[in-house]
């Protein structure tokens, strides 16, 4: 198993969330709002070589490579949150400081996402090409999902991420954190992860790939697909949902899937908010993509800013929540 998806490396034992839990969000702020841009904040071109860097890097500046590079987009508060989950001291402060440091070395980029009515945007982190080497030496696992891209790839085959897309990943991680700072029993979690068969190159029929995953134990595999409003998202996510299904329903699965989970994987949608979970599953039972046997399952963005471990529901026709809660440690 990779070190930086085994959930044993992650403990809540005396655990700083970050910020007071009773004044914790009561607005969602990584819905995704009208005529949103994705900027990168210019800064300038920095020569140190990646050796003399690393030579005055602590465990703590290691760490953040390793979980942004695992992770793909982190805000400040997350990557602080990881960090403290690791057993590794450090304040809010000093992560801040640490990412000034970083953007300084050019080996992280920053984003604003923000559209022209608001002052200030939210700011999220991925790494910069220069710290591949730093990845590469701490066995950071890289795949099409966390892979990191060149500005130069990103400008000549438009592979710039939306800010759809870049709150997508954000919500997934703040899912994983949620889960291990309230003590979820799990072995092992991933970030835009493919569940696919062994060898298969059939990307329409078996590959699946979500924000998250959570793997609890043998009998318990949890596909965590973030959802945000926008005009595209209910048909894109019906595709994934259709791909979903055929995998539940293909008997090789359980015998030769990529990671040999001995159980096929419980779908969550994680809308914005319970009432765009409702819109959600109305459209997915309208085009025939609701399942009585293998019952799709939602939760909402809000449920993982709090202490709690019943976060999962599901919704029959009228809209009516059967709460489920995930097992401690």
């Amino acid at each position: 198993m990779e070190i930086y998806n085994d959930a044993k490396n992650y403990n809540n034992r005396m655990f700083d969330f970050g910020f007071n839990a009773e004044t914790a969000p009561t607005k969602n702020v990584l819905g995704v709002i009208e005529n949103e841009k994705v900027t990168m904040v210019e800064y300038p071109f920095n020569g140190i070589g990646v050796r003399k860097i690393m030579k005055g890097f602590d465990a703590v500046d290691f760490a953040i490579v390793e979980e942004l590079g695992r992770s793909k987009y982190l805000s400040s508060i997350q990557i602080y949150q990881y960090i403290r989950l690791r057993g590794l001291y450090v304040s809010r402060d000093g992560i801040r400081n640490r990412i000034n440091k970083f953007l300084k070395y050019r080996l992280i980029r920053e984003y604003v996402l923000k559209n022209d009515e608001l002052t200030n945007g939210l700011r999220f982190y991925d790494l910069d090409v220069k710290a591949i080497p730093i990845a590469n030496e701490c066995k950071v696992i890289f795949n099409r999902g966390n892979r990191i891209i060149s500005e130069y790839k990103k400008q000549t085959e438009n592979l710039y991420d939306t800010a759809e897309g870049i709150k997508r990943v954000v919500v997934g991680n703040m899912i994983i954190l949620g889960l291990l700072m309230n003590g979820v029993k799990m072995k092992r979690f991933g970030i835009l992860e493919t569940m696919r068969i062994k060898g298969s190159t059939d990307a329409k029929n078996v590959i699946i790939r979500t924000a998250s995953n959570v793997h609890i134990d043998d009998e318990s595999h949890i596909l965590y697909e973030v959802v945000r409003n926008t005009p595209d998202a209910l048909d894109n996510l019906a595709d994934k949902v259709s791909r979903y299904y055929k995998i539940v329903n293909d008997k090789d699965y359980k015998e030769n899937n990529y990671y040999g989970y001995k159980t096929v994987p419980q779908l969550v949608i994680c809308g914005e908010t319970y009432e765009h979970n409702l819109r959600i599953d109305k459209y997915l039972r309208e085009v025939g993509l609701y399942s009585e046997k293998d019952t799709i399952m939602y939760t909402d963005d809000l449920l993982y800013v709090q202490a709690t471990l019943k976060n999962l529901y599901v919704l029959d026709e009228t809209g009516n929540r059967t709460w489920y809660a995930l097992p401690t440690q």
